[in-house]
């Protein structure tokens, strides 16, 4: 065995290792996330029939009414009858 074949097998154990404890640090992050939204299977809530409102300043902008628009009263429309 020469120093290429030993390279080629420390770098696959180092590999190996490596995707092991990305692999374990995913899986503790989607079980922690599946604890935070209450332990759903798939780590989405259930859906609900219920309807949410909109928070947040863009949403109370754009609840509030606009004030109707006065019509414009025109020439014609502003000179008394003979």
């Amino acid at each position: 065995m020469n120093i290429f074949d030993s390279a080629i097998i420390v770098a696959a154990v180092a590999g190996g290792i490596t995707g092991a404890l990305v692999a374990l640090v995913v899986s503790l992050g989607v079980v922690r996330a599946q604890r935070h939204l209450g332990g759903t299977t798939v780590g989405a809530p259930h859906p609900s029939t219920e309807w949410r409102t909109p928070t947040g300043p863009l949403a109370r902008h754009l609840a509030h009414a606009e004030p109707t628009a006065t019509p414009a009263q025109t020439d014609e429309a502003a000179r008394p009858e003979p």
